[in-house]
């Protein structure tokens, strides 16, 4: 339970292995970069500063997952082969084999017959080995690299430890800047994922808890604010009514925007499946999007819901100045701690724990200064954009030239403005929207209509 005589939230916050974390070949130095800025900032208690008044996150240096805590959602022999250090492949750090191309070519083939028993065993392994990481998605975007078995554990086991804070009531609010890894899928990586520590996390909320005096976490209620559709954890709980996912994200398959999915037309299984309009999908083109749903339609259904715990999938890479994202929301910081104020806020309220992940952010220092500021919203005492980066922060020219909190302003050419066809889209998105609020609020018997009314989406009224 929710201690109501602190009037601040019990926040701890998630240091795990930096060093493996920090290799990840898509975010390479991200997690230094994001930890040193929340430490320079003084958002974390340490022993010079715990006796004041402002409140600070309780740091808690999280271990690594077992492969059996892995396997509770992952296939055992992908996660056999994430963990295999030594699998008869040679891999460099960009995760490619070293081996040659084998050839149908006879006098190619006499040869390699010729060769010694044991190069000719190492190249049968190599090629076994190239065929699975093709099986289980360990290319292109996810190539192996030599720390990924201790990267994985690591992320599993920062998010895993601080579910169990959240679940045992040491805790209000929990924080892993470098979870969030939401495109994973249960046998194959995706999307820079290699485990999907959100699925892990809210299968580990749920548990019952140690201590019998507290709650069992019975619904959880999952947000995706990634640029970029949540479709792992979506698939995860698809039929299921126990966890309801929304994510809010941009969508143009026609375009090849990743993953391809996320239509708002999928809600989850057909009624009569207690898990329809359990998988909510909201495709948005602009920030007054962003906006308008999470007011208008996040808010309602967290009342009508009403769950135990809430997950929060705080993706940066919608943000102006993101090179994969940025082009597609141009969002900015101040919009995006809008967003996440009003969830808080709501959620505050409702004695639901909280947990907040990281996950997509490709411009190094942009997803530090946002997770930073992020992390002073639910401390309760939001940081001013203009606040200065401290000097000795980690990789301190990247913060040029402002040196500020604030992410720098983009140029209108550089962001793709909602058209006159995504407008239209947006409107199709709502009235859908406006459907499955109401079949939420029937399913989970709300006083009334107009308890939710000043949420609710009124597309005849044209506020769509």
């Amino acid at each position: 339970m929710t201690d109501h005589s602190n009037p601040f939230p019990r926040c701890v916050y998630a240091r795990p292995l930096i060093r493996a974390i920090d290799r990840l070949p898509s975010n390479i130095g991200r997690s230094s970069a994001v930890h040193s800025l929340i430490g320079s900032l003084d958002l974390l208690q340490s022993a010079a500063s715990s006796a004041d008044s402002l409140n600070r996150a309780r740091v808690m240096n999280t271990g690594q997952a077992s492969r059996a805590e892995l396997e509770v959602f992952h296939d055992a022999e992908y996660v056999d082969f994430l963990l295999n250090e030594d699998d008869g492949s040679e891999t460099s750090s960009t995760g490619s084999t070293t081996s040659d191309e084998y050839s149908s070519d006879s006098t190619e083939s006499k040869c390699q017959l010729e060769q010694p028993l044991e190069d000719r065993q190492r190249k049968c392994r190599r090629l076994a080995s190239d065929r699975k990481q093709l099986t289980f998605g360990l290319e292109h975007d996810c190539p192996r690299f030599p720390e990924l078995p201790e990267y994985v554990k690591a992320v599993a086991g920062a998010s895993l430890e601080i579910a169990r804070e959240l679940r045992e009531g040491l805790a209000d609010i929990g924080i892993v800047w470098d979870g969030g890894r939401h495109h994973a899928q249960q046998a194959n990586a995706s999307g820079f994922c290699y485990v999907n520590d959100v699925v892990l996390s809210i299968i580990e909320l749920r548990r019952l808890p140690k201590d019998q005096s507290q709650k069992k976490i019975d619904k959880v209620l999952y947000v995706d604010l990634d640029v970029h559709h949540g479709d792992g954890v979506e698939a995860a709980f698809h039929s299921t009514s126990r966890v309801l996912t929304i994510s809010v994200h941009y969508y143009d398959p026609k375009g090849g925007f990743f993953p391809l999915t996320g239509s708002s037309s999928a809600s989850g299984p057909p009624a009569p499946s207690p898990a329809s309009s359990h998988a909510l999908n909201i495709p948005v083109s602009t920030p007054d999007q962003l906006i308008h749903v999470t007011s208008q339609f996040i808010l309602p259904v967290l009342i009508a819901y009403h769950p135990e715990a809430l997950v929060l999938q705080c993706g940066v890479d919608g943000l102006a100045g993101d090179p994969l994202g940025g082009r597609c929301w141009g969002l900015g910081l101040g919009q995006m701690g809008n967003c996440i104020s009003m969830i808080l806020d709501k959620t505050s309220s409702m004695d639901c724990k909280v947990l907040l992940l990281g996950g997509g952010g490709y411009h190094r220092a942009n997803a530090a200064r946002a997770w930073a500021y992020i992390t002073s919203i639910v401390l309760g005492r939001p940081l001013v954009l203009n606040t200065d980066i401290p000097p000795d922060t980690y990789h301190y020219m990247e913060y040029a030239p402002s040196f500020t909190l604030d992410i720098p302003t983009v140029k209108t050419s550089q962001v793709q403005f909602s058209s006159k066809e995504s407008d239209k889209d947006f409107k199709t998105t709502c009235s859908r929207l406006n459907l499955q609020l109401t079949a939420l609020q029937a399913r989970y018997k709300c006083k009334t209509l107009q308890e939710t009314k000043k949420h609710s989406l009124l597309v005849a009224t044209g506020s769509c």
